[in-house]
Parts: C-alpha cells; sequence; structure tokens
C-alpha cells in the first residue's frame, strides 16, 4: 500500500499532467489545455441580502427540513419574529416517518453517507434515541425469478473503479479546488464548458464509465433520474471524490438511520419553538410592499392575511407559479426546473412470499423501460434487526403481532414523470404494484399508507445548469426581499439542503 507521501506526489504530479493536456492519462480530457482553478477565484461567493434587522417579520414558506433548520439557525442569531406556513398537519416535509408495528418507516428520506457530515451533527444535537450504521448488503433481481449479491452485479472490477477514482479526484480538484460548502464557488465559463451534458455525457468525455455504477447507485436509485438526462453539474455536486473513494470501502460508504428521520425534524421544531401555522392554504404571496401573504385554512372558508418583511421559500419554485408574483428575473431562471415524481407505497402480506436473502432488494429489468415499476423494497423490520440469510428468506424470524399473526411489512418504491394524481396514471401504478405483489407470491396484500412526492427532484436540465442556473439563484438570493432555499436551488437530499442554508447565513453575516 502506497504512503500517504507517496499518495501526495502521485496526485500533484497527475494534477500537473492532467492540466497540461498529456502524460499518463492525457485521453483523460479534450485534447487542449485545461487549467486548474486559481485559488482566489475558489473563494469567489457572492455576499448576498437578507432582513435587515433582528426585529424583522420573516415568513417561511414550509415545515420542511430546510425551513425548519433555517429558522433554528435564524433563531440562533437572534431573530425572532419568525412564522412558518405549512400546507400539511405535520412537520417534516420529505422526512415523513411511521411507526409500523414498532419500527420507524421513512416514507421519504432513508439513507446517509460519510459525506453528510452537517446531518450527523444535528442528528446529534437533537437526538432522541437514533441510531446510525452501516446498512445490509443488498440483492438485485436479474429478472423475476433469479437474483444475485448486488456486489456481484457491478460490471467493473473493482481494480478498474479505484483507477478511474483516483482520476475523477484529481479531475474534481483541477475543475473546483478545494471548498467546504456542498455547491462549489461559480466556475469559470471555460469550467462549466468542460462539464456541459449530462451525467453519462461527462464520465464518456473523460475516461470515467467505470465509474458508471456508483453514479446509477448514488443518483438513479434514489430517484434523481437516469444518468443520461441529469446534468453533470448534479453529479459532481452529489458525487463528489469522497463519496466515491467511500464506495470502494467494505460498508459502500452507505449507512441508514434508525429512529425515524422525521423525529429529527420534529425534535428541531420543538427546540426552535417557533410558530408554525398547519394545514395552511396559502392563495397569493405579494412583494411590492414588504410581503404580504394571503391564505386560508383548510376544511374553512375564511380568508386571511399578514403581513412580513422577509420571504424565504423553500418548496420546489415552480410549484409556486401561481402563487408568488416572480418577476421576469425570477421567472427566467426558475422557468427552466423540471422534476419527477417518487411514491412509497407501505404493504402488509402475509409472510414471507418469495425472498431473496437480503430486506433490501433491487429489481432492475423493467426499471428503465416501463414507468413506476417497482424497483426498490424494504422489510424496515428485518433490515433493523439485521436478519438476513435463510432465517430472513424463509421468514423464521419474523415479527409477530401481539395476536400471534405473522405479517410482512414492506415498503415499495416506484418512480415516474407523469402526475401520479391522474386518474389513469394512478391506475397504471397501482396495477404495476400489484403485479409486483403477484409476482413475488404476497398473500393477502393490504396497502397501509401511500406516499405520492410531487416535485420530486426538482433540477435545472444540462442545458440551464451548465449556464450557471444554480450560481444564478445564489447571485439573486436577496434581492425581491426573498431567499430561495430547499431541493430546487441544492440537490435534493437532506444533507444538500442544511448545507445550502450555512451557505447563505455564512454569505449574509
Amino acid at each position: 500500500m502506497a504512503t500517504f507521501a507517496g499518495w501526495a506526489i502521485f496526485v500533484s504530479a497527475l494534477i500537473f499532467h492532467i492540466c497540461m493536456g498529456y502524460g499518463p492519462d492525457a485521453g483523460l480530457l479534450d485534447s487542449e489545455p485545461l487549467q486548474c482553478v486559481k485559488k482566489e477565484f475558489m473563494q469567489g461567493y457572492p455576499r448576498i441580502k437578507g432582513p435587515k434587522s433582528v426585529h424583522d417579520r420573516i415568513a417561511i414558506i414550509g415545515a420542511g427540513p430546510s425551513g425548519l433548520h433555517m429558522a433554528y439557525e435564524l433563531k440562533k442569531r437572534g431573530f425572532r419574529n419568525i412564522v412558518i406556513f405549512e400546507s400539511r398537519d405535520e412537520v417534516g416535509g420529505k422526512t415523513t416517518s411511521r411507526l409500523y408495528r414498532n419500527v420507524w418507516v421513512d416514507l421519504g428520506t432513508v439513507g446517509l453517507t460519510e459525506s453528510y457530515d452537517k446531518t450527523v451533527d444535528l442528528l446529534e444535537k437533537f437526538n432522541t434515541g437514533f441510531e446510525v450504521r452501516p446498512t445490509l448488503p443488498g440483492a438485485t433481481w436479474l429478472n423475476r425469478k433469479e437474483y444475485r449479491p448486488t456486489t456481484e452485479t457491478i460490471p467493473v472490477p473493482i481494480e478498474r473503479i479505484q483507477q478511474a477514482s483516483q482520476r475523477y479526484t484529481v479531475l474534481h480538484q483541477c475543475f473546483f479546488g478545494t471548498y467546504d460548502s456542498e455547491l462549489m464557488p461559480r466556475p469559470s465559463p471555460e469550467i462549466l464548458r468542460k462539464i456541459h451534458g449530462s451525467i453519462e455525457e461527462f464520465l464518456l468525455r473523460y475516461n470515467l464509465t467505470d465509474l458508471q455504477p456508483i453514479f446509477y447507485t448514488a443518483i438513479t436509485l434514489n430517484g434523481y433520474g437516469f444518468l443520461n438526462e441529469t446534468s453533470a453539474i448534479y453529479g459532481l455536486t452529489f458525487v463528489t471524490p469522497s463519496v466515491v473513494q467511500s464506495f470502494l470501502r467494505p460498508e459502500r460508504g452507505a449507512y441508514r438511520l434508525f429512529g425515524g428521520w422525521q423525529n429529527l425534524c420534529r425534535e428541531i421544531a420543538r427546540r426552535s419553538d417557533v410558530d408554525i401555522r398547519f394545514n395552511v392554504n396559502i392563495k397569493r404571496i405579494n412583494r411590492k410592499n414588504g410581503v404580504q401573504i394571503v391564505y386560508g385554512k383548510k376544511h374553512s372558508g375564511q380568508t386571511y392575511v399578514d403581513d412580513f418583511d422577509f420571504l424565504i421559500l423553500t418548496p420546489a419554485m415552480n410549484s409556486l407559479f401561481k402563487v408568488v408574483d416572480f418577476n421576469q428575473h425570477e421567472l427566467s431562471i426558475f422557468s427552466h426546473l423540471r422534476n419527477s415524481f417518487y411514491l412509497k407505497s407501505v404493504i402488509n402480506s402475509i409472510s414471507p412470499g418469495r425472498r431473496s436473502f437480503s430486506p433490501l432488494d433491487t429489481y432492475l429489468y423493467d426499471f428503465q423501460n416501463v414507468e413506476y415499476s417497482v424497483y426498490r423494497t424494504v422489510n424496515p423490520h428485518q433490515l433493523e434487526n439485521n436478519i438476513t440469510g435463510v432465517d430472513y428468506q424463509l421468514g423464521l424470524r419474523e415479527n409477530v403481532d401481539p395476536d400471534g399473526s405473522q405479517y410482512e411489512t414492506s415498503v415499495y418504491v416506484q418512480t415516474g414523470k407523469s402526475n401520479p394524481w391522474k386518474p389513469d396514471v394512478d391506475a397504471h401504478i397501482q396495477t404495476k404494484l400489484f403485479e409486483h405483489l403477484r409476482d413475488f407470491k404476497k398473500s393477502n396484500p393490504q396497502v397501509v399508507e401511500q406516499v405520492k412526492w410531487g416535485y420530486y427532484f426538482p433540477n435545472f436540465p444540462p442545458e440551464a445548469a451548465t449556464g450557471g442556473a444554480l450560481w444564478d439563484v445564489l447571485d439573486m438570493q436577496g434581492h425581491y426581499n426573498t431567499w430561495y432555499i430547499g431541493s430546487s436551488v441544492c440537490f435534493d437530499a437532506i444533507e444538500s439542503v442544511f448545507e445550502y442554508n450555512y451557505l447563505i447565513l455564512k454569505l449574509f453575516a
């Protein structure tokens, strides 16, 4: 094994060769020379505007992770007059969790990686009995009857992945230098040109296709789109060199939280002691003179009007076009956003049906060709109790109800681009779900709960992303008495929204 000093010398030499466009990996880049970013450019974040006084009234739209976290951080900084408007009757947004049969089942956010340092800090600070453990090895079904351990289905030898990982680390540093936020400072036009297009195109361009299994796992299998359609910049911000390198370790750098992600949001809300108005239907937000919010309460015909000094938006910005008085500058950016939909169904069935050896299953045979096919299942009880192998496959250690019944309670995951609330699309979703249950011999299946996430992974397409849309939003922060936070202005992951909030507050301070 190389020493640390030897590794440092190798990396320095490789950076030199790559940036000059020749050397051992000259084919890695385009034929023209590429210069690394300069140190002074790497520090180039803009200063942003924000509330003028700690006495300002601040309205936050959305009580999900980004809104609650921002409220908590603002209160720490002396802002006291904060109101959160939430359309549902509970906090949490995409961290929704339910306690079924003595196990917390996550209906949105699930995992975390070694790069989730801000999230882990919050879990420790607001600990309500959480436990973070490496996730169990999964199984991948090649068809409806044949499966393999997921690690055995990776088509690239580990040695080639290691070599590609080294090249990716050097290339990433050459493009962006070092930075301590998830969103790097705005790259130069030259760098943006070098990273244009999709993730797939980027990996092809720089001879990094051996890393496709890692990007596919991190991006596609989490519902963030196929590699040939997702902007390269999202892959470069989310799948950092440290994430790639963690994939090479035995635990693959993937962990799961046991204790319910929503409980983190509940605890942040409790300790923040912020005014949260639930079941709100916002009709209009006007920003001509200050901020005026016109809203109603669900199941009530009454309309309310409230005035504020500053506005913070957390939902997908393209979901707010009929509500917020966005101006042409804002629309010129946010109108490019697109999104998909994501579903989780909690199903009870008679145990065990047909299983692999693992409570974490992936089904890839229809995934790319059939919208809303079931492509992942999780058995939370067996996962939490580390039940695998024959014990899991044959149902030898099941969760037994007080009446002696043995039911399997599993979560089934589907994703697509068609609106799942349309009757014909919903009918297709249920058909694919119950076809899957039948194929895997799940007897007497009953839907306990089904959650449909609209505006899942709001993102900019390649042409807008590499046109600088994410940094255009950052430059615009505060200009219209508004901050834009949440998953439509960063990556759609809990760590990303926390990171973005810290960046905003750092640039505002």
